[in-house]
C-alpha cells in the first residue's frame, strides 16, 4: 500500500477516468425517455390485446449504475431491459412469448411513424428483440413471466423473481434482476445514501429525485475501471473475456465499505478470487440471489474451459498493472503507465479533467502538493493561489 497523500492523489485521477467511463449525461437522459415512452405504450397495449397488466425495466449495468464508454467509437451502448408479462406459463411458451413480442414492437415502431417520432430499428436476439437507435444505444428488450416457483429458486426478493426464455428454448430460466441490484446496493448501502443526499443537496431537491444510479460510489467506480481494463486486454479475443456479472459480483462481494476507489481496486482485486468457489471439482461463482446458478457455468469442461485460464490470467495482469501505476512518481509518469491498461484517449481525457480540477482548487486558494511524490490534489502542503490573472 503507498504513502496516504499518493494514494488520495491516485484516488483522485481514479475518480477522472471513472466519470470518463460514465455514459454521458444526455444519453442516459434520452435512454431513459426512451424505455419509459416504451414502457408506458406496451403497458397499454398489454391491457388492450391481452387482457393483463405488464412491467417494463431496467436491468443489468444501466440499472447499477456501472455502465461504460464504448472503447471502439463506432459501438453504441447496451440497454437492457426486462418486459414482464402476467400471464401463467401454462397460457404460452417460449417462443409464443418471443413471436408477440416481435408483433408488439413491430406495433410500437408503427405508433412512432404515426405520431412522428423517430423510430428504431427492430432486430432479433438470442432470446430477445433488440431496438437500435443509430449512433446512440440499442435497447434489449428481454420477455418474461412471473416465476410461480421463485421460491425455490430465490432466498430473498422472491416476490421479484420471473422466468425467461432459454438461449435454445428448452427449459424456462429462473431470475430475478431487481433481487441482484437490490443485494449490489445493499453492498454499498451506507455510502450510496451519504453521496446521494449529498447530490441532492447540491442540487436542491429532494432525494428520491436523484437517480440511484446516477450515484457515484467507490463501489461502481471500480466495477466500472475493471470493465474497462477487461475491454481493453481482450479487444483482439473478446469471446474469451470475462463476463460482467461475474467482475461485479466478484467485487461487490469483496467490496468491505472502502470510502475511496484507489484503496477499494488494491484491497477488492486480490479478494476477488475468494469468491470462486469449488463444488465437487467445479469452480462456482453463485448468483447472490440464487445460489443455485453458477455464473461460471461456462467453465466447466465441455463447455469453455479456457475461460476459467483467461480469467485468471486477467486478474494477475490487473494486480501487475496498477501496482506499476501506483509505482510511479508524477503526474505524467501515473498517466503513462494507465494508458496501456485503460486506454490512451480515455486516459488523456481524464488528465485533462484532472487538470480543471487542478486549476480550480488552485484559484480557489485549496490546491496543496503531496511531499516527496510530486502531485497536485487535495493533500499535502498549500500552494500559494496564483494571482497571475488579475486582482
Amino acid at each position: 500500500m503507498i504513502e496516504s497523500g499518493k494514494a488520495e492523489q491516485f484516488n483522485e485521477i481514479m475518480m477522472h477516468i471513472g466519470e470518463e467511463l460514465d455514459i454521458p449525461k444526455d444519453l442516459f437522459i434520452s435512454a431513459r425517455e426512451r424505455y419509459s415512452m416504451l414502457a408506458e405504450w406496451l403497458k397499454a397495449d398489454h391491457l388492450e390485446h391481452y387482457s393483463s397488466d405488464a412491467e417494463i425495466y431496467p436491468q443489468g449495468s444501466l440499472r447499477l449504475g456501472t455502465s461504460v464508454r464504448p472503447v471502439k467509437k463506432d459501438d453504441d451502448y447496451d440497454v437492457d431491459l426486462v418486459y414482464r408479462r402476467d400471464i401463467k406459463k401454462e397460457s404460452t411458451t417460449q417462443a409464443k412469448l418471443i413471436d408477440e413480442l416481435q408483433e408488439q414492437l413491430s406495433r410500437y415502431i408503427k405508433h412512432l411513424n404515426t405520431i412522428g417520432e423517430s423510430s428504431p430499428v427492430l432486430v432479433p436476439g438470442r432470446r430477445c428483440w433488440k431496438l437500435n437507435y443509430s449512433g446512440q444505444f440499442h435497447m434489449d428488450v428481454l420477455p418474461a413471466i412471473p416465476d410461480e416457483e421463485a421460491e425455490r429458486f430465490n432466498h430473498r426478493n422472491i416476490e421479484d423473481g420471473i422466468k425467461i426464455p432459454d438461449h435454445k428454448l428448452y427449459e424456462w430460466q429462473h431470475s430475478n434482476p431487481k433481487g441482484y441490484v437490490s443485494w449490489f446496493n445493499e453492498r454499498q448501502e451506507a455510502i450510496l445514501l451519504e453521496r446521494r443526499m449529498m447530490m441532492a443537496k447540491v442540487a436542491d431537491v429532494e432525494v428520491e429525485s436523484i437517480p440511484v444510479e446516477r450515484v457515484s460510489t467507490p463501489l461502481r467506480r471500480i466495477v466500472q475501471i475493471l470493465k474497462r481494463h477487461r475491454y481493453i486486454r481482450y479487444l483482439g479475443n473478446p469471446d474469451d473475456k470475462p463476463i460482467s456479472i461475474i467482475i461485479t459480483t466478484l467485487v461487490a462481494g469483496a467490496y468491505s465499505g472502502e470510502g475511496n476507489v484507489y484503496e477499494g481496486l488494491m484491497s477488492i482485486v486480490p479478494k476477488m478470487r475468494d469468491g470462486i468457489e469449488n463444488r465437487g471439482g467445479e469452480r462456482w461463482i453463485p448468483n447472490p440471489i440464487n445460489r443455485g446458478e453458477n455464473f461460471a457455468d461456462k467453465w466447466k469442461q465441455g463447455e469453455k474451459p479456457q475461460r476459467a485460464t483467461r480469467f485468471f490470467e486477467w486478474l494477475d495482469q490487473v494486480e501487475k498493472d496498477f501496482a506499476e501505476a501506483s509505482k510511479q512518481t508524477g503526474f505524467n509518469h501515473i498517466m503513462k503507465a494507465l494508458e496501456p491498461v485503460l486506454g490512451e484517449g480515455l486516459v488523456k481525457r481524464a488528465a485533462e479533467r484532472y487538470g480543471k480540477s487542478i486549476d480550480k482548487k488552485h484559484q480557489n486558494g485549496n490546491l496543496k502538493m503531496a511531499a516527496k511524490i510530486g502531485l497536485l490534489g487535495s493533500v499535502g502542503t498549500s500552494v500559494k493561489k496564483n494571482t497571475w490573472y488579475g486582482k
